[in-house]
């Protein structure tokens, strides 16, 4: 046990346990890291930093969490044992867990809660004054009525006798919920609205005539409310034992979760099955995307005619194409461009990495992500196309389900009880129902789960966020964790006399380079068809290929001879390439005269009003590609040549975006592991070897200027603003309402912040005073 403040209570810990703690709340080892532990404290009492650790804790954690804020600094072990019915161990327990993600702290004997999640709390369990603060200021008769009201004889009584006697009574909760259960109606509704929140210090006030007078008055006669200078208060403790009275059970320890039927090693082959199979959905997207960007919508997102489009050409699943859209832009392989969306640098390296790699990527950016890609969220009345970003509690509730469900648990057991494990989701029953359903079917798609259980591959997954590791390491390391278990099959390519390639397994690039220049992709799956014909062929004699070339590798390609017809149409297709020649000067066809004759004559031709200059010379006075266009959709192999008569290999852009939102995002903050954060600060408790020498003077202004902002706070605002690093903060505006947004600051001018707003899309500028809270990004 510890005394004194979190700081102090935080300072007393062995670089071990605070090496844990740290692991918890990996948001804290963000640089700028805390200087000692007082701001230590500070970040971890930070509401951004809070909110992400509550979103960790399961049902009994809260319940616990909210009885310290209701018990305030009564709130000692055996308190809470009382308030909560539960034996002291369990108690224990959960009061080692929340400690544990610095949540709470033990002060002495009584448990503490930093400020923020104390007042938090407070909202949800009534705030007031306790009985023995409002009973000082009551007359004796009025205080001897409500000890009477409880059946206690109170005559000759002096006051702190009976200040004693109803502070006695009203500590004893389960009695006082039987009798507010047995309230009438008004009576209880007035209770809850004087716990909502009527009145920041004395929520019992209420006028001496009025709707809710009769209803006082029903308080008063049953000791639950005291009469005050006219008017009536009700003690904290009656707020606290009303909300106890709307819950059957407080403490219900962990659900018993039943056991999937399924072994592991079903699990790992059925997930080695699916895996494979969503690497080329989204293979696939992104080579559909490099032709020809995917369209998107004015306000961005891929509507739903053209995920409908895209999902009948590539032969997938719609809430499989949409899982594919989201983890691919998610994952900085797909980005937006003027024209919609394309992919990025970042494609070509993850196209040629292993299987294991490929995989690591998409599940990582699964994991992480916030909404479920295949249960839309709805914005008015309308669903929020991917990838579009939205809030959403359902990457908390995927997070916990694959938790919950690990060594061996049923995964939709563990969705029916994630009420349980994710306390703070705020969906309704359906809603719920509904994204537990959507993170069973995307985590079966990917291969995380398979027969209702958590795969090899899904433990390692959580194994490795748990660690909360730099995303590229995170990568890395999941897929050197699971490479053992992907194994890539061999690749074996068929060459068949219909002009067909079949091709099962993992083509190598070479091999897929080949194909996506000289054929066109039929199906996709375990064996993908690749078909050759004249146009697919004679594309790849227009981007640099020879006939002997292609010859050449194709034969290397299988193990038996090239097929007669393949070889044919080749052949054919370079002995026509280049017979007609086209040079760009707006522009002139060249060919022998029989084939010039050809040309004049056909009436598909016409349109490019053509004349002979030459027995074998036409000029046309449209653009060089029309011309090509038009001789080409006649049957014709025309080739473009320079104004010397070199012949112009046409080289086919590759379609690239941005990574998504990099063109403006500044680069990830580094961070300290645990252990090395838990080193520094017991080294340095009061952050006096760290600190100060290098505090700049923007750190100065900063808190000048708003001096409602922590140490730690103004630390991490003044490192953004002179390294232009991305913050969030929570922002007051000039109405009063209250907005979070991701910022990089550019300039302290004067009494405004002037930054790029990643929520806007531009340039704002935020007055310094009006920041209530930062927190860094990354």
């Amino acid at each position: 046990m510890s005394t004194g403040s979190f700081a102090e209570y935080l300072a007393t810990l062995g670089e071990n346990v605070l090496a844990e703690l740290l692991q918890a709340r990996p948001d804290v080892c963000v640089e700028p890291v805390p200087r000692g532990f007082e701001q230590l404290a500070q970040r971890l009492s930070g509401p951004e930093s809070l909110v992400a650790a509550l979103q960790s804790v399961d049902r009994d954690a809260i319940v616990v969490g909210q009885s310290v804020a209701a018990l305030g600094s009564t709130a000692t072990v055996d308190a809470i044992v009382r308030l909560v019915g539960a034996p002291e161990a369990t108690v224990r327990d959960v009061l080692g867990e929340l400690c544990g993600r610095g949540l709470a702290w033990f002060a002495a004997e009584t448990v503490s809660l930093p400020e923020r999640l104390a007042m938090h709390w407070s909202a949800e369990t009534g705030g007031g004054r306790s009985a023995a603060a409002i009973a000082r200021s009551v007359l004796v008769e009025d205080l001897r009525s409500a000890v009477e009201a409880w059946g206690i004889e109170a005559t000759g009584l002096r006051k702190p006798e009976l200040i004693a006697r109803l502070v006695d009574v009203l500590s004893d909760f389960r009695r006082i919920v039987t009798v507010v259960r047995d309230l009438p109606k008004p009576a209880r509704d007035r209770i809850d609205q004087l716990r909502g929140g009527y009145g920041q210090y004395y929520p019992g006030y209420a006028v001496r005539n009025g709707p809710g007078a009769s209803a006082d008055r029903m308080l008063v006669a049953a000791g639950l409310a005291l009469r005050l200078n006219g008017h009536w208060e009700m003690p904290r403790e009656v707020g606290v034992a009303a909300w106890l009275a709307q819950r059957e059970l407080l403490l219900t320890g962990r659900p018993e979760l039943s056991l999937a039927e399924a072994t592991a090693e079903t699990a790992l082959v059925a997930a080695q099955a699916a895996i494979p199979d969503f690497l080329r959905v989204v293979a696939a997207l992104l080579e559909e995307a490099e032709s020809s960007s995917i369209a998107a919508l004015k306000k961005g997102g891929v509507g739903s005619r053209e995920r409908a489009r895209l999902a009948a050409k590539l032969a997938v699943p719609a809430d499989v194409l949409a899982l594919g859209i989201d983890l691919a832009y998610a994952a900085g392989l797909l980005g937006h461009v003027d024209t919609g969306y394309a992919p990025t640098e970042r494609y070509v390296e993850w196209r040629d990495a292993s299987q294991a790699h490929r995989w690591a990527v998409l599940a990582n950016a699964w994991f992480a992500l916030e909404h479920a890609p295949t249960s839309r969220e709805i914005q008015g009345d309308k669903e929020v196309p991917p990838p579009l970003p939205v809030a959403s509690a359902a990457g908390g509730i995927r997070r916990a389900m694959v938790h919950a469900a690990l060594s061996g648990f049923s995964v939709r057991s563990a969705g029916a009880h994630v009420d349980w494990f994710f306390p703070l989701h705020g969906y309704d029953d359906a809603q719920l129902k509904d994204k537990a359903a959507a993170t069973l079917r995307e985590a079966e798609v990917l291969g995380v789960a398979a027969a209702d259980r958590v795969t090899e591959c899904g433990e390692a997954l959580f194994a490795t966020t748990e660690r909360a590791l730099d995303p590229t390491e995170a990568v890395n390391e999941l897929a050197d964790r699971v490479a053992g278990v992907l194994v890539e099959p061999p690749c074996t390519v068929i060459l068949q006399s219909d002009l067909t390639a079949v091709v099962s397994g993992r083509p190598p690039e070479a091999v897929s380079r080949l194909l996506r220049a000289a054929a066109v992709s039929e199906t996709s799956g375990a064996a993908g068809v690749w078909r050759f014909g004249p146009a697919s062929v004679r594309a790849a004699l227009d981007s640099g290929w020879t006939a002997t070339q292609l010859l050449a590798e194709l034969t290397a390609l299988s193990d038996r001879p090239l097929p007669q017809p393949l070889e044919y149409l080749i052949t054919d297709a370079a002995r026509r390439h280049g017979q007609v020649r086209v040079r760009g000067t707006r522009s002139v066809v060249l060919a022998d005269e029989a084939t010039v004759t050809e040309i004049l004559h056909t009436r598909s031709l016409a349109k490019l009003q053509l004349a002979q200059v030459a027995p074998t010379v036409l000029c046309s006075p449209l653009d060089l590609d029309e011309v090509l266009t038009r001789l080409r959709a006649a049957g014709l192999s025309p080739v473009t040549e320079d104004t010397s008569g070199n012949v112009i290999v046409e080289i086919r852009p590759e379609h690239r975006a941005s990574t998504p939102d990099v063109s403006m995002r500044a680069a990830s903050r580094a961070r300290l592991s645990a252990a090395e954060l838990a080193e520094r600060l017991l080294a340095d408790p009061a952050g006096e070897i760290s600190g100060g020498a290098d505090i700049s003077d923007t750190f100065d202004r900063l808190a000048g200027l708003n001096p409602a902002l922590d140490e730690a706070q103004l630390m991490v605002l003044s490192d953004a603003i002179d390294h232009q690093r991305d913050v969030r903060i929570t922002y007051r505006s000039k109405t009063g309402g209250r907005t979070v947004r991701e910022i990089q600051p550019y300039e302290l001018h004067d009494r405004w912040l002037d930054s790029w707003c990643y929520l806007r899309a531009a340039q704002r500028e935020f007055t310094v005073a009006n920041i209530e809270s930062v927190a860094p990004v990354g």
